[in-house]
């Protein structure tokens, strides 16, 4: 389970990431003044800040598990 959540957290942060390059690459601001964006810009950093957390809770079970562990000995 711990394996998955880690694998599914590092590609969505990937994913994330190539969606905020490409995001960059097509936004563009008209002669009016408007940004002209993609959806990949919000997307893309909704995929990474998923991902990092969690990567975050993933450690901090880790570290419980780890503790527990340790105590027990």
């Amino acid at each position: 389970m711990k394996r998955n959540v880690f694998c599914i957290s590092i590609v969505l942060i990937v994913i994330g990431i190539i969606g905020r390059f490409y995001a960059a690459q097509y936004s563009h601001v008209t002669p009016e003044g408007l940004l002209v964006d993609s959806a990949w810009l919000p997307i893309g950093t909704l995929m990474i800040i998923i991902g990092i957390l969690a990567l975050f809770v993933l450690g901090i079970l880790y570290a419980i598990s780890y503790l527990r562990n340790r105590l027990r000995r």
